[in-house]
């Protein structure tokens, strides 16, 4: 009888410590997704919200604007997720050009 005391009481022991230290590993996350791990180079991490790609500059977005063939490439506005910016196309024609700030993507408006 004792014997299986002692044996109960080392079984709990051990068990409750391994339950302990796995509980420890653990941790919960609420709100905005969590990821331990960088995604990608050009991400940042800001506290609360999560991982987020880095903005183009507005100098960055004009210069692709004026890598798709648009010259005279002005200004209009570079806040937010789109940027805007007026532009002659090849033929002569002034067009708005918009450029998303953080993938690049460029359309005509």
């Amino acid at each position: 009888m004792r014997k299986t005391l002692l044996g109960l009481v080392a079984a709990v022991t051990l068990f409750g410590g391994l339950a302990t230290a796995a509980e420890a590993k653990v941790t919960i996350y609420f709100g905005s997704p969590y990821y331990s791990y960088q995604p990608g180079p050009d991400y940042l991490f800001y506290p609360n919200r999560g991982w987020y790609r880095n903005q183009l500059s507005c100098n960055q977005a004009r210069r692709i604007v004026r890598n798709r063939g648009y010259h005279n490439v002005s200004v209009i506005e570079c806040r937010g997720r789109t940027y805007t910016f007026r532009a002659v196309r090849p033929n002569g024609r002034r067009v708005i050009v918009y450029v998303n700030s953080r993938t690049g993507g460029v359309w005509r408006g």
